[in-house]
């Protein structure tokens, strides 16, 4: 895996961007660098939340495609119904070994587990944040719990309960 300083290099999909921003979170991607995100998925975080790029308190690398996607992500982008811009970040991360892939789309999350992309979303970005000691655990649940009111990301809200009391449990809240 590319590292940079002690960072790890990530290619990111929109969702995780628009839900951190709508989390006033956005530093939580600070750890990743570089950050790369291609042209597509810029026009949609744009298109959704147009300042979230520019109060990004961090540098993110836009990057267009490095090589054709190749025969194995052309299969899994069509049976799995990939967008533009979760083929055009895959296609990237498939040129990166190891690279962490950001995205909350569960289809796209099965592709780059197939592509050995180790895959986080927002959820995983957010509970990494204590690992990292970038959030309390008790700032982590607090945005856990905004997430159903603050922003657009599904999640089923037994699930979100059950992420929420592990956290709780772990860190004896």
């Amino acid at each position: 895996m590319e590292k940079i300083k002690g960072y790890n290099a990530a290619v990111c999909d929109a969702g995780p961007v628009i839900h951190l921003d709508e989390l006033g979170s956005l530093d939580l991607l600070s750890d990743f660098h570089p950050l790369l995100i291609s042209k597509t998925v810029q026009s949609e975080i744009i298109k959704h939340r147009p300042t979230a790029l520019k109060s990004a308190g961090f540098k993110i690398k836009l990057v267009d495609l490095i090589a054709p996607q190749g025969p194995r992500l052309s299969v899994l982008s069509k049976a799995l119904s990939l967008d533009q811009g979760e083929l055009e970040s895959l296609s990237v991360a498939q040129e990166m070994p190891g690279v962490f892939f950001l995205t909350d789309d569960a289809a796209a999350r099965l592709a780059g587990e197939e592509l050995g992309c180790k895959v986080h979303g927002t959820i995983g970005i957010i509970l990494r944040a204590i690992r990292n000691k970038m959030k309390t655990p008790q700032e982590v649940v607090g945005l856990l719990n905004q997430i159903p009111s603050k922003t657009t990301l599904f999640l089923r809200p037994a699930l979100l309960e059950e992420i929420t009391q592990k956290v709780k449990k772990e860190y004896s809240l």
